[in-house]
């Protein structure tokens, strides 16, 4: 996909993401190919290695597929099965951020809509927003969650500097933190945090449902024949 995108050609990248979508569910589909994707777009980009024309092309079309994708989604679930409901028990409302430029927003926004599909209350946080003006207007209790998502290179930092504003802010209400395709050791995630660390930190929007409670559904059963 990522080529494709480079090669400002969204018709071939819509057609990668739609060959595997047939085999696997929505939170496959993301976590394997479109955060790839952006990941390698983050570290060309951080590198000098995309110029602006690229950055907007792939960044723009990105959005649209997943804004496409998720409406195709919430069509085929509402035609064949009743609304989803969370789990019992589980939070009220689930607060997406991203933790500091367009590639992040773009990742809490797929998080966002898993979860929607998942049946839970969601709101994301614009990115131009300060996290804690906006959430004195939602009034965070210990019944939600805060997810912060970030894509590499450069990830801890802001995601840690909002993790512990939030935590700081709202000691009751639980955070988890997203470096979504990171792939090294979760300990040593986790000590980069220190001391206020979050309370649960993964890689994958399969990791993040699974601690939701997020049954995991089949690619078919999210999408029509």
């Amino acid at each position: 996909m990522y080529q494709r995108l480079l090669a400002l050609d969204d018709h071939e990248a819509r057609l990668v993401a739609e060959q595997y979508r047939k085999e696997n569910s929505l939170a496959q589909l993301y976590d394997a190919v479109i955060i790839q994707a952006m990941t390698m777009a983050e570290h060309d980009r951080h590198k000098g290695a995309l110029d602006p024309e690229r950055e907007e092309f792939l960044f723009l079309t990105v959005r649209e597929m997943v804004a496409d994708l998720g409406v195709e989604t919430r069509t085929a679930a509402e035609e064949h099965s009743e609304e989803r409901l969370p789990p019992p028990s589980k939070p009220e409302r689930i607060v997406c951020f991203s933790a500091n430029d367009e590639a992040d927003e773009i990742a809490a926004v797929m998080l966002a809509q898993l979860l929607e599909h998942a049946g839970f209350a969601t709101v994301s946080v614009p990115l131009a927003s300060s996290a804690v003006s906006a959430l004195s207007l939602i009034e965070p209790t210990a019944n939600d969650v805060f997810c912060v998502s970030a894509i590499q290179p450069f990830a801890f930092s802001h995601a840690r500097t909002l993790s512990r504003e939030l935590r700081a802010k709202f000691p009751r209400t639980k955070t988890v933190v997203g470096v979504w395709g990171f792939s090294g050791d979760m300990d040593r995630a986790l000590l980069r945090f220190q001391p206020s660390p979050p309370d649960k930190f993964v890689r994958s929007f399969a990791e993040a449902l699974e601690y939701l409670e997020v049954p995991s559904p089949s690619a078919k059963s999210e999408v029509s024949d």
